[in-house]
């Protein structure tokens, strides 16, 4: 069957929803190599994918040093990263005939040595946008506001496709938002249901459906987890970074959690520094979140696209704190589809966390909303359909010699 590059970004929110695409494209006969950090190669290995690393981009990443928080510090680092993956990216594409490019959209560069080289790609969105507005996190991160964007970001991103040998992009200004998407087959992920606002797609977007997964336990389940909202109710917090802003979470839903008579359990890194806590919350490292939601009254987290995507296929409400990128749209769709409360950063104190936890819990409106989620999602299965999709695209053969 077809040879596939996949050039993912090594973060976990991004690359774990491509996971089963992948694994479907293997699973009908695609030979898939992941091209990324050489660090990564364990982890693409373990998913059954050849492994190519970055040798240009790693020499970059290890001599730029920190970067700074300003929007021209940005630029500037972007303006170093797009070549390197570019150069990487391109040169895996000249030793091995790939049928097609799979890309992930926050790793700009690959998508160009694609279009160089004629070969098709598809990219898939692994967060939320907002579809009607052109301040999409993701797309304007190094946006700095002092134009319209469909001028300044336009102007930035054909600087960004001069600057590997490319002519400027021939999608219209109207569709920037779209630019680090594929022209050719962008899957977008996610339960159709959460978007909010939603918009027109442009004719190569296709909603999929969810796409979860996560690596399973690299060690047998805990005694007590058998016993997790068996004697009363429990909250499953949720974090992933050590920011503090993730312990202050931890604290209020604690507090919180304790008035309600609740269990937490509160899933955290091993960086994490937290203080004294309440004897209702039980702090644990990683575990496959699987193992969790189904057992809990209440998911409270920042926000994140894939625990809410997982919350609501297994059908429970949520409690929401977002903190930035695309997490308040995400919390946005979650609260307009009725699925969830939440909470400005203006009002996350204890009494503010209370208040909410006992709207969710009183009577069955939440409970009943994310049991009509959990049988919508039955109703998708985003790898086949990504994987049909693929397939007719490398099919197709719209790439050879041709650029969009």
């Amino acid at each position: 069957m077809g040879e596939i590059l996949w050039a993912p970004c090594f973060q976990a929110g991004s690359y774990f929803p491509a996971v089963p695409i992948v694994r479907e494209l293997q699973r009908r006969g695609h030979r898939v190599t992941a091209v990324c950090e050489a660090a990564s190669e364990s982890t693409f290995r373990s998913l059954g994918c050849d492994f190519r690393p970055t040798s240009h981009l790693d020499r970059y990443l290890a001599g730029y040093g920190p970067r700074l928080a300003d929007a021209e510090a940005k630029r500037r680092w972007i303006a170093g990263y797009v070549p390197n993956l570019f150069e990487d990216v391109a040169g895996a594409l000249a030793e091995r005939r790939y049928e097609a490019l799979m890309a992930d959209p926050l790793e700009t560069g690959a998508d160009f040595a694609a279009e160089m080289n004629g070969v098709a790609w598809f990219s898939y969105v692994h967060f939320a946008m907002d579809e009607t507005g052109p301040d999409v996190p993701f797309c304007f991160h190094y946006w700095t506001h002092q134009r319209p964007a469909a001028e300044e970001f336009v102007d930035w991103w054909n600087e960004l496709r001069a600057g590997v040998g490319l002519r400027s992009e021939r999608r219209s200004a109207g569709q920037h938002r779209w630019y680090r998407h594929s022209p050719w087959l962008t899957l977008v992920l996610g339960l159709p249901e959460l978007v909010e606002p939603r918009g027109q797609l442009p004719p190569y977007a296709v909603r999929v459906g969810p796409s979860v997964w996560e690596p399973p336990a690299s060690a047998p389940p805990p005694a007590w987890l058998e016993h997790v909202g068996v004697l009363r109710p429990a909250v499953l917090a949720s974090v992933s970074t050590s920011r503090q802003a993730d312990a202050d979470l931890i604290v209020s839903v604690g507090k919180a959690a304790e008035r309600h008579g609740l269990d937490v359990i509160a899933t955290v890194g091993a960086e994490h520094h937290l203080p004294e806590l309440t004897p209702n919350v039980r702090v644990t490292g990683f575990m496959p979140h699987d193992a969790l939601v189904r057992r809990v009254a209440i998911v409270a987290c920042h926000a994140g696209n894939g625990t809410v995507t997982r919350a609501a296929c297994a059908g429970v409400p949520l409690l929401l704190f977002p903190t930035g990128r695309d997490q308040f749209q995400v919390a946005r769709g979650a609260r307009v589809a009725g699925l969830a409360i939440d909470l400005d950063p203006d009002h996350r104190d204890v009494l503010s966390v209370t208040e909410a936890m006992g709207t969710l819990l009183a009577g069955d409106r939440y409970g009943r909303r994310a049991r009509e989620f959990a049988r919508a999602a039955q109703n998708h299965d985003a790898a086949a359909v990504s994987a049909d999709r693929v397939e007719a695209l490398i099919r197709s053969g719209v790439a050879e010699g041709r650029s969009v």
